[in-house]
């Protein structure tokens, strides 16, 4: 009965999408970012690193800053429209950093966002930081926070982040074998990496909140495998309707969820508190949503 239901359940996935008009217009919406993405890389291709940092000095009505990450083969022109939202909310200090994910490997490359991290707590003078990564970039970020217990992240946001592996990832890529440390192989959902992350889970979330967004067009990662399944990470998953892997960051949707995260956290007026997921049970065939118990020492941080 179960091998019948892996059979059946992708082809009624897939009957349902093509009778709904949202699918289409968001494939078409992913064609057209990708578009977008592509004429907009040259303009992110420079990382002067730390020393690009706005003096500590510069007034911002949050202290906290904002480091993000890109994905696989992008660069920091992928940020656009959603660090522009980030910094209209009063988070002026915002950073992106830019990889080469054919010359590291996702533990390397973890350690040069943590590395980032520390730079930005030392120059502003704060006690933490919110890292925000899409796909690749998402995977990394957790890595450094979970696996390397990197202190001082307060928020890691993931956006269409591989959690669960890529599927595809197992055969490799033409580019990926030419790099014997390419980040794109160790998405295998077997991988050390992969397994690292589920261990690493086991410990909790520390003073770290998770959010994964994901959505149900993406075809790199599919929505069940850029959520934080982990239940002892306390994740919220959040979906992004009708978007594909790019298309995602040009959603407006997205870039004011992520905004209304981060403003929880820092208790901006009007963003109210964190909010959590409800844990998925699973009982027999049917899924329960069950209230969480209170967690202490959980509060938002100020």
């Amino acid at each position: 009965m179960q091998a019948l239901r892996s059979v059946t359940a992708p082809i009624g996935a897939v009957a349902t999408a093509v009778r709904r008009p949202e699918t289409y217009a968001g494939h078409a919406r992913e064609a057209t970012s990708t578009l977008i993405t592509a004429a907009l890389w040259p303009l992110g291709m420079r990382d002067p690193g730390p020393v690009s940092f706005p003096p500590a000095t510069e007034p911002s009505p949050v202290a906290a800053p904002v480091l993000l990450v890109h994905g696989f083969g992008a660069n920091k022109s992928n940020w656009l429209l959603v660090r522009r939202a980030i910094e209209q909310a009063g988070f002026r200090r915002v950073h992106a950093v830019n990889y080469n994910p054919l010359a590291a490997d996702i533990p390397e490359l973890a350690r040069r966002v943590a590395e980032r991290v520390e730079a930005l707590r030392r120059h502003y003078a704060v006690d933490h930081v919110h890292l925000v990564g899409h796909s690749l970039g998402g995977v990394i970020g957790r890595y450094a926070v979970s696996v390397d217990d990197t202190p001082g992240v307060a928020t890691c946001v993931t956006i269409a982040s591989p959690h669960g592996g890529v599927r595809l990832a197992r055969h490799g890529s033409p580019l990926a074998r030419l790099s014997p440390l390419a980040a794109g192989l160790q998405l295998r959902p077997d991988s050390d990496v992969m397994r690292r992350l589920r261990q690493a889970a086991a410990s909790g979330p520390g003073d770290t909140r998770y959010v994964a967004y994901y959505s149900n067009l993406d075809l790199i990662v599919a929505a069940r495998r850029a959520m934080i399944v982990e239940p002892e990470l306390e994740a919220t998953n959040v979906l992004v309707k009708d978007h594909g892997h790019l298309s995602i960051m040009l959603s407006r949707r997205l870039a004011t969820s992520v905004v209304a995260q981060l403003g929880a956290v820092e208790g901006l007026a009007g963003y109210g508190a964190p909010v959590r997921q409800l844990p998925v049970t699973r009982g027999g065939d049917a899924t329960v949503e069950r209230a969480p118990a209170p967690a202490p020492g959980r509060a938002a941080r100020r």
